[in-house]
C-alpha cells in the first residue's frame, strides 16, 4: 500500500472515503451515496440517505482546528438550536448523543476528527448582495452576540481560539520576513508589514485587557458563509470560532465586498440591522481599519505560501494596507 503523501489527489479521496464510510456507521442512517465535494483546508463529501435527505460530512484539518476548538464550534451550535430562532448549519448527533467521531483507517495517517451537518438550503449571500439582505446580515450577527454574551462561562473542556494577535493559529509559518520569501517581500513591503502589525498589537492589546467583555464569535463570517434561502439568512461554518469581542466580527464581515459598487449602502445598512438589536459596538473606524488590516496582512502571508503565483495578490494588497496607513496611521 501506498503511503497516504504519495497518492495523487484523487487518491487521496478514494482513501479518504474510507473514513467517511467508517463514520456514517456512528448514526442511525440509511446510507444511498457518498460523494465527494471538496478539499481546501477541511474535507467534505456529501451524503444521501435513502428517504432524500442530504448531509456534508466534514472531515477536518489537522492543521487548522483541535479537538477543543472543534468541541467549541459543537457547543455553540448546540446552544443557537436550544435558545434562539437563529438559522444557523446544523450537526446531527451520532447515536450515542455525541456530535464529534474519531476516526482511524488503514492508509490514513493519524486519526481523523468527523462531524456530520444537514444540507443547507439556499445559495450564497454573494449572490444576492443589498441593503436589505445586509440589514438582515447585521441583526443575524446581533443576536449571534446577543447568545454568546449568555453563555459564559464557557465549560471546561471547550478552547476557542484567541484572535490576539495577527498570526493566530499556532502552527501558522510565518514567511513574509524570511529570506526564502525575499522575490514576494522586498524591505520596503516588509515595512509596510511590520507597521501594520505593529498598529494591531496596540489594537488587541487594548481589547483583550478588558477579559470580562470576552465572548464566543465567528470568527469568518463573511458573504460566503452566509446562504440566503426564502428571504432567511442561514449562518454556515463556525469552525474558526473564536473566543474575542464583537468589533472582530464586525471587521471580518466588513472587509469584504470593499472593492464592489454599493459597498457603502450596504454598510450602513449592516449597521442599522446590528443597532436594531444591540447597540454597535464600535467606537470610530480606526478599531475596525487595524482589525481589517491585521487580516489582510495574515492573508497575504498565507497567499505566499500556499499559492503557485501570488505575487499579484501580494502586490494588490499591499498596497491596501499603504492606504489603511496613510488614513490611520
Amino acid at each position: 500500500m501506498k503511503s497516504y503523501n504519495e497518492l495523487t489527489k484523487q487518491g487521496k479521496i478514494r482513501r479518504l472515503r474510507q473514513v467517511v464510510f467508517k463514520a456514517l456507521e456512528q448514526y442511525e442512517l440509511s446510507v444511498e451515496k457518498v460523494k465527494f465535494l471538496t478539499i481546501a483546508t477541511n474535507t467534505m463529501f456529501q451524503v444521501w440517505e435513502e428517504n432524500g435527505e442530504k448531509y456534508v460530512l466534514r472531515i477536518y484539518s489537522e492543521e487548522e482546528t483541535t479537538l477543543k476548538e472543534n468541541k467549541a464550534e459543537m457547543f455553540w451550535l448546540d446552544a443557537l438550536k436550544q435558545d434562539t430562532t437563529l438559522k444557523v448549519v446544523e450537526p446531527v448527533k451520532r447515536a450515542d448523543d455525541e456530535y464529534i467521531s474519531i476516526i482511524s483507517v488503514p492508509g490514513v495517517p493519524k486519526d481523523r476528527r468527523c462531524v456530520l451537518f444537514k444540507w443547507v438550503q439556499g445559495k450564497p449571500l454573494e449572490n444576492n448582495l443589498s441593503a436589505e439582505n445586509y440589514y438582515k446580515f447585521g441583526q443575524t450577527l446581533a443576536k449571534l452576540h446577543t447568545n454568546a454574551t449568555s453563555l459564559k462561562p464557557l465549560p471546561s473542556d471547550i478552547q476557542p481560539k484567541k484572535w490576539d494577535k495577527v498570526f493566530y493559529y499556532p502552527d501558522e509559518p510565518v514567511v513574509y520576513n524570511t529570506p526564502e520569501y525575499v522575490h514576494l517581500f522586498p524591505p520596503e513591503r516588509i515595512e509596510v508589514i511590520d507597521k501594520v502589525i505593529e498598529r494591531a498589537n496596540d489594537v488587541f492589546a487594548g481589547l483583550f485587557s478588558n477579559k470580562d467583555k470576552q465572548i464566543l464569535i465567528h470568527g469568518d463570517l463573511h458573504f460566503w458563509n452566509v446562504h440566503l434561502y426564502r428571504g432567511e439568512l442561514i449562518v454556515i461554518d463556525f469552525e474558526d470560532i473564536n473566543l474575542g469581542y464583537p468589533v472582530q466580527d464586525i471587521a471580518v464581515t466588513l472587509m469584504y465586498g470593499r472593492e464592489r459598487d454599493g459597498y457603502k449602502e450596504w454598510r450602513r445598512a449592516f449597521q442599522e440591522g446590528y443597532n436594531s438589536i444591540r447597540m454597535w459596538p464600535v467606537d470610530g473606524e480606526r478599531t475596525i481599519e487595524t482589525l481589517m488590516a491585521a487580516r489582510l496582512v495574515m492573508f497575504i502571508n498565507y497567499v505566499a505560501r500556499i499559492d503557485p503565483s501570488p505575487l499579484e495578490y501580494v502586490e494588490r494588497r499591499t498596497k491596501n494596507l499603504e492606504q489603511y496607513l496613510k488614513a490611520f496611521g
